[in-house]
């Protein structure tokens, strides 16, 4: 199959999930174009994984021109395609101009699918899905389905008009499922394939035997979407209490200020470090470091920082937050707090903590749960499959 992956960026470290399924795609014998929105993405990682020399990995970037000088240059290398987009409308000519690239990218090579990894993107072009000859697929994945639906009624009428057109949508989970049924008459259409991470990489390894503190670990955003103002509080109860805890946060965003903030009020400073940005490798020795992961969002897809976690034998407490629960059986293979419920994160950090044989069979549990059904084989197989289904 020719198979165009629709991004904004490519490859970026915060979307190793869209990296993993290009190269899984390729290796099993597929074309696959990443199509680019914008024409950047991390050099290091363009090194890592050889995309420049893959012979089934492309990468284009659709060049819409955005600006006078971006203009000329399209009018100077496409006279005829800028030709035929004049317009009085300045709006209507800029339409134009996106429409003949968008539609000449996808049309005139020989694709079979094209997939929009986020639902914005789709959403983005409404107008010209009906156009677009090959088969396309959008993905659900949390915020633009679980926030940008309340916040903006026109994008919930957009995105009802744009699950009419499109061939087929990908949801990450079950509650991501039920989250867009509403606004589509076709529930056929959507197929659920669940997130899916590389095991072998995301290995255990063996701990610090240091007993004296217990180190637990986030990764994520700093925004609304994270919480971490209820794992604060939550470490808060459980330092008062008496125990030895530092809390490493990795991630950057928005709300670092408001966090750091929150840290001094609560006289947290010795107990929650904000480390920044890590790369992956990083983000690994920080997993192998940590005694229990902790994910205190109010809504998710399915998050890969969890599965991760999970495939190195690191227990897991989570909020009941959007598909998690279709990851772990509570107190199984991890533990599912309700939502904003200070009192019950507390309570399922404070048992990991007094109870290391539970931990242990937690830890062993959880990443054969991954073994068993969130391994990258999984994922592609459900991809080409519904792909294949299409062009049926």
């Amino acid at each position: 199959m020719k198979i165009a992956i629709v991004v904004n960026n490519f490859p970026t470290n915060s979307e190793t999930f869209i990296i993993n399924k290009v190269v899984a795609l390729a290796n099993a014998g597929n074309h696959v174009t990443v199509v680019r929105l914008i024409p950047s993405g991390s050099k290091e990682l363009m090194q890592l994984y050889q995309f420049k020399s893959s012979k089934n990995i492309a990468i284009k970037n659709a060049a819409i021109p955005v600006n006078t000088t971006q203009i000329i240059d399209y009018a100077l290398k496409n006279p005829f395609a800028f030709i035929s987009s004049l317009h009085f409308n300045k709006t209507k000519f800029y339409k134009n101009i996106r429409a003949n690239i968008v539609l000449k990218l996808f049309n005139n090579n020989n694709f079979d699918i094209v997939h929009f990894e986020f639902s914005g993107l789709a959403v983005s072009f409404l107008d010209l899905l009906p156009n677009i000859k090959p088969k396309t697929v959008m993905s659900c994945r949390g915020s633009a389905e679980k926030v940008k639906l309340l916040s903006e009624p026109e994008r919930a009428i957009q995105l009802e008009k744009t699950l009419q057109v499109i061939s087929a949508v990908h949801c990450v989970s079950e509650d991501m499922k039920q989250t867009i049924l509403p606004y589509c008459n076709n529930p056929e259409k959507i197929f659920v394939n669940r997130p899916a991470i590389d095991a072998s990489f995301f290995s255990p390894k063996k701990k610090s035997t240091n007993n004296t503190v217990v180190t637990i670990l986030s990764i994520g955003r700093f925004t609304f979407q994270k919480g971490y103002i209820f794992g604060l509080l939550a470490i808060k109860k459980l330092i008062d209490k008496g125990y030895n805890i530092v809390w490493n946060i990795i991630g950057d965003g928005t709300q670092l200020e408001e966090i750091i903030f929150h840290i001094h009020t609560l006289q947290l400073q010795k107990n929650v470090v904000l480390l920044g940005k890590k790369n992956k490798n990083e983000v690994n020795e920080y997993i192998s470091n940590a005694n229990i992961f902790l994910l205190t969002s109010v809504y998710e897809g399915i998050p890969n920082v969890v599965l991760e976690a999970m495939a190195m034998e690191l227990p897991v407490v989570t909020t009941k937050c959007g598909g998690v629960d279709e990851v772990i059986d509570n107190a199984k293979d991890g533990f599912i707090a309700p939502l904003y419920d200070v009192d019950s994160i507390a309570s399922q950090l404070e048992y990991l903590i007094t109870n290391k044989d539970k931990m242990e069979s937690i830890s062993k549990a959880a990443r054969q749960k991954i073994l068993n059904a969130y391994t990258l084989e999984r994922q592609l197989n459900v991809f080409q499959e519904e792909y294949k289904k299409l062009l049926n």
